[in-house]
């Protein structure tokens, strides 16, 4: 009898435990707001720093193109885009395995600043209180100003400043049209997409979809005509040898030692568009 009552009241405090533990793992206003160190990556991420970039001072070509290539519906939402959620469930389903994420900007957000890498429903339930806990505290431009400062354009390089530094040797503001398509089209993964840059030259994936990101900018009017046929003329002759910038031999090195072949092997396999 005595165990039936143990067993019944550890039943009944369970859920209880489970609702404090999820409790103190959701962030407050202050810590979303303020300054911290990123769990997924250890980034310092710091509004008041100099290392930091406002939304006023990151081109907005860049902020268009990011936003068109990773979260369309982002300043229509509230966090979740649904409608991607129930495509790439649909997708995940066909194809008998985890092949597509789907997450929005926010969730992105939430889980570079307070999550790790890990895919459990645990964590990906906490990513979904978290992501509405930052758009209530935040707004939308808030949201894309810190996720711009955190997330990967390449090996250990981490938001925009360091990004446009390291490729272009120029601040966030400076960004042209094609230099945007090109910081958007490494998030999927920077680490293989950044090739081109250590090559000082396109690969072929990498050439069709920054031009295929250059008119998706034209075709939803977020550049205009003449722009449009402006970054044309400079894709042609982007990463040309005369405007090498400097390289980080160490890091170049490493991705030497993947094969080119693998890695436009390995993009053209992807289904992220």
């Amino acid at each position: 009898m005595k165990r039936i009552i143990l067993t019944i009241l550890l039943l009944s405090i369970f859920p209880f435990l489970i609702v404090i533990w999820v409790w103190f793992q959701i962030p407050s206003e202050k810590e979303i707001k303020g300054c911290l160190t990123t769990q997924m990556f250890q980034v310092d991420l710091c509004p008041t720093k100099p290392t930091y970039s406002k939304l006023r001072q990151i081109s907005p070509y860049l902020q268009k193109a990011i936003v068109l290539t990773e979260d369309s519906l982002f300043w229509e939402h509230r966090g979740f885009d649904w409608n991607s959620i129930q495509k790439n469930y649909e997708e995940n389903k066909k194809a008998g395995r985890y092949k597509r994420g789907g997450s929005t900007i926010t969730q992105q957000l939430a889980k570079n600043m307070f999550l790790t890498a890990d895919k459990t429903l645990i964590r990906k339930g906490l990513e979904a209180l978290i992501t509405m806990k930052i758009e209530k505290t935040l707004s939308k431009k808030e949201i894309l100003e810190r996720y711009l400062n955190v997330i990967e354009f390449g090996n250990k390089i981490y938001g925009v400043q360091k990004a446009s530094r390291h490729y272009f040797n120029k601040s966030p503001s400076q960004l042209s049209i094609v230099e945007s398509a090109f910081l958007a089209m490494l998030l999927p993964n920077p680490k293989k997409y950044s090739a081109s840059f250590y090559r000082k030259e396109l690969t072929p994936f990498a050439s069709k979809r920054v031009r295929q990101i250059i008119n998706q900018m034209y075709q939803f009017n977020r550049i205009s005509e003449i722009e449009y046929g402006q970054s044309l003329i400079e894709l042609e002759s982007f990463f040309n040898p005369q405007n090498e910038t400097i390289v980080n031999t160490d890091e170049a090195e490493d991705l030497n030692q993947l094969t080119l072949e693998k890695l436009e092997l390995e993009s053209e396999q992807e289904d992220r568009f």
